[in-house]
């Protein structure tokens, strides 16, 4: 059997769907891949890991003063509550959190730019914010054809600082409440949280010539809200079961594990859950391979590596023998090869990353009907990964050292709220 994109083109269609972390959908996908792994006679099953989550039952934003208006908004899951009759108080606009603004947020309603990071949402804390405000999209978004994002407040924000009030509102409507000067307002939040049940898909190829050297590849298949995910990570998902089918009848020197993570998108949810779930083998692992996003037609190859110097210019000098372009750097990627290198595994992560304009992510455009992915681009990383593995793999001396480049493992603890640099 040889890989083919066309299959795994066939089956990205079928999984274009929203699969949220613990939604019925996200399982209904997992069963989906591990029933197409048991076919082609590997051996695979789920794990299950609990997630904490959080259920908006009611979001109410409501502008006061100087003029009346309610504006759509969308509760962050695991946010404090408002008291029952709700919360009033003055409104501010704290842009990008610097100490000028910070002085001007106790007892406020404060809307900061963009996401919210943990540094900001640590500042704001202390600064005594009542609640705290964000925005998604763009101004010039048309209303029929966005959505006002559904975010969390993960545990690396509310276990060390606490929580509070938090709700997301589209970029349109902050400029208009900036703009025309609003100055009290009247939040309503409500819901519950409780302990969710995700999944990773998980399958084993043992080695014939070294099965104490195991090689790990990565995929995570869940999606954000509004998203199909087709791009992130589904493609990355279909290249693994290609992967997967080829060692299946050409058997790999080395033992080779296939996990499909759940939970990516709510912080890598599912491979740190895999990683503490099988401490005891980590010490066997040589590598970790990850794929996250791939198949748009206008874009550029990366490979991210994640170990030493020598690894980059092993990867590097592979890929110009394959005769495909590749940007390959040393660098750390947002995805779940984190897990494994925090554990002292080194990772690849190979990508490709749609042009500017031509690739979409974390929105509803991530879908087959924004004609931005298709079956020949998806093709570029099955090819790559499927040569990279093979000679990796049929290595006589495993090339790429045990070993992680301090700039690399800085980064990761970074990453990871491990040093206080990571803003």
């Amino acid at each position: 059997m040889q890989v083919s994109a066309h299959r795994a083109f066939a089956l990205l269609k079928e999984l274009a769907y929203e699969k949220v972390s613990c939604s019925p959908a996200e399982r209904r996908a997992a069963e989906r891949i591990l029933a197409e792994a048991k076919q082609a006679g590997v051996e695979a099953n789920l794990e299950e890991f609990s997630v904490a989550c959080g259920r908006v039952d009611h979001a109410k934003l409501v502008v006061t003063a100087p003029y009346r208006k309610e504006y759509e908004v969308t509760g962050y899951e695991r946010a404090a509550a408002t008291p029952e009759d709700g919360l009033d108080a003055e409104f501010y606009y704290a842009e990008n959190v610097l100490p000028v603004h910070l002085a001007q947020c106790r007892g406020k309603i404060v809307l900061i730019n963009g996401r919210l990071r943990r540094a900001d949402y640590e500042k704001l804390t202390q600064a005594g914010a009542a609640a705290v405000l964000t925005f998604s999209g763009s101004t010039i978004d048309r209303l029929s054809e966005s959505d006002c994002d559904i975010r969390k407040l993960r545990e690396q924000l509310t276990e060390p600082f606490g929580a509070l009030p938090a709700m997301n509102l589209r970029a349109a409507d902050a400029a208009e409440i900036v703009r025309r000067g609003a100055t009290t307002m009247h939040l309503e939040l409500s819901g519950e949280n409780y302990e969710g049940t995700s999944q990773n898909v998980c399958a084993v190829i043992p080695g014939t010539t070294y099965p104490d050297e195991i090689i790990s590849f990565g995929a995570h298949y869940d999606s954000v809200y509004f998203s199909t995910g087709v791009y992130d990570n589904i493609s990355g998902s279909v290249i693994l079961l290609e992967l997967m089918r080829y060692f299946a009848e050409h058997r790999p020197a080395r033992t080779l594990k296939f996990n499909w993570f759940g939970s990516e998108e709510q912080g890598l949810l599912g491979s740190k859950a895999w990683v503490a779930a099988h401490e005891d083998e980590l010490s066997r692992h040589r590598l970790m391979i990850n794929i996250d996003v791939a198949a748009p037609t206008l874009g550029q190859n990366s490979a991210l590596i994640m170990a030493n110097d020598n690894a980059v210019g092993y990867v590097d000098a592979l890929m110009m023998e394959h005769g495909t372009a590749c940007r390959v750097t040393a660098d750390i990627y947002s995805s779940d090869s984190v897990s494994f290198t925090d554990r002292g595994v080194p990772a690849i992560n190979l990508c490709r990353f749609g042009a500017p304009g031509a690739g979409f992510i974390h929105d509803r455009r991530d879908n087959l009907k924004s004609r931005f992915i298709d079956e020949r681009a998806l093709d570029i990383t099955l090819q790559q990964a499927l040569f990279l593995s093979c000679r990796i793999d049929s290595a006589k001396v495993f090339p790429i050292a045990r070993e992680i480049a301090e700039p690399i493992r800085r980064k990761v603890d970074e990453y990871l709220f491990k040093t206080p640099e990571k803003k």
